[in-house]
């Protein structure tokens, strides 16, 4: 059975999938990745690249997320052909795309355009995509940020046909996990990257035994059926709202996750002064008095730790919210260190006012 593989390059799904292709063996005919100016693509910058970002990590105190693991030099390795393309709607891919003639197409990591009919129609087997959810709960993009902040505990990945729309093609296979409390985007991504390599090599040994694969129906929670669209980082969306409950915001902050503390964050806003939370922490309530309050917002700090995390807890709550890391925000922010929440604001006992 001839493959032919697509993927975003550097994307956690789509170098698992394609190594765990590898290592049993499948017969892949070429890889297709999109052309672009990336430098990490060069081979000879990446360890340079990469000991940049490591030092970057070390300088803001934010947790490595970021994946370097390249798709291209993987498949130059095992001498699997690769495609560079600047759209797979291009007649010059249609012409590549005849000329290797594949049974079928894998998406193992997703892809910036919706594939064209003649593209996902051409192999005989048809074209299949691994998807991290439980389709036909979220559809589209940025999924793992989107399921963090709905504080699912269950997930999963998909993999179906291939259709002239995102995400709605027949489901073929499909596994669920446990959601740990505390995971980022980046690390359910990575989860499901796994669960999706092990369930695509299940499949395509069908395919190979038995040919075309029937889909099936699958019905999980209607709520989230809806298509979701690319996660927005602007300054208005990302303030936090004191309205939401302790545990929202808590899962806002986990989906906001950042590789890198140059970027944008959730934003707290403390005596008119601006702070992105980079780190939360959340535990049940127990009754306590608590140490200070604001009046207007209710909002009461509970207790500080010995690590300078400062515990939030508010009337009616069933959770303590716990701010371990904050970085001032202002024009000078891609500078600033991220800091234990304690040291950050120099307070013993923080008197909170939420502008």
């Amino acid at each position: 059975m001839r493959i032919l593989y697509i993927t975003r390059h550097f994307n956690h799904s789509g170098y698992l999938v394609l190594e765990k292709l590898i290592e049993e063996k499948f017969n892949i005919v070429g890889i297709v990745l999109h052309k672009d100016s990336n430098r990490w693509r060069n081979r000879y910058f990446r360890p340079f690249l990469t000991l940049l970002y490591n030092l970057s990590c070390s300088f803001y105190s934010a947790e490595r997320l970021k994946t370097t693991d390249s798709e291209e030099s993987i498949a130059k390795k095992n001498q699997i052909p690769i495609l560079w393309t600047k759209s797979i709607k291009s007649d010059a891919f249609f012409d590549r795309l005849k000329s290797i003639n594949p049974d079928i197409i894998v998406l193992g990591g997703g892809w910036h355009e919706l594939l064209p009919e003649r593209v996902f129609n051409f192999p005989s087997l048809g074209c299949i995509n691994t998807h991290p959810s439980l389709l036909p709960e979220f559809r589209g993009t940025s999924i793992t940020r989107w399921q963090v902040l709905h504080g699912l505990r269950r997930s999963g990945s998909t993999i179906h046909y291939v259709d002239d729309n995102f995400d709605t093609g027949g489901a073929l296979a499909q596994k669920k996990i446990s959601i740990p409390i505390g995971t980022t985007p980046q690390k359910l991504f990575f989860m499901l990257g796994e669960v999706g390599a092990e369930i695509m090599v299940e499949l395509l040994r069908s395919f190979e035994a038995n040919g075309r694969q029937t889909p099936f129906r699958v019905e999980h929670n209607a709520d989230h059926y809806e298509y979701f669209k690319k996660w927005q980082w602007s300054e208005e969306r990302l303030i936090i709202d004191w309205a939401q409950s302790f545990y929202d915001i808590y899962h806002f902050v986990l989906a906001n996750t950042q590789e890198s503390y140059k970027y944008l964050g959730p934003l707290l806003i403390l005596n008119s002064n601006k702070y992105f939370i980079r780190e939360v922490t959340i535990r049940e309530a127990l009754e306590h008095v608590p140490n200070a309050t604001n009046k207007e917002t209710n909002v009461f700090v509970n207790s500080i730790d010995d690590d300078g995390t400062i515990w939030l807890y508010r009337a009616g709550e069933l959770h303590y919210l716990g701010i371990k890391k904050l970085q001032k925000f202002d024009r000078f922010y891609k500078f600033r260190r991220a800091r234990m929440a304690r040291k950050q604001l120099k307070l013993k006992v923080l008197d909170l006012v939420v502008d």
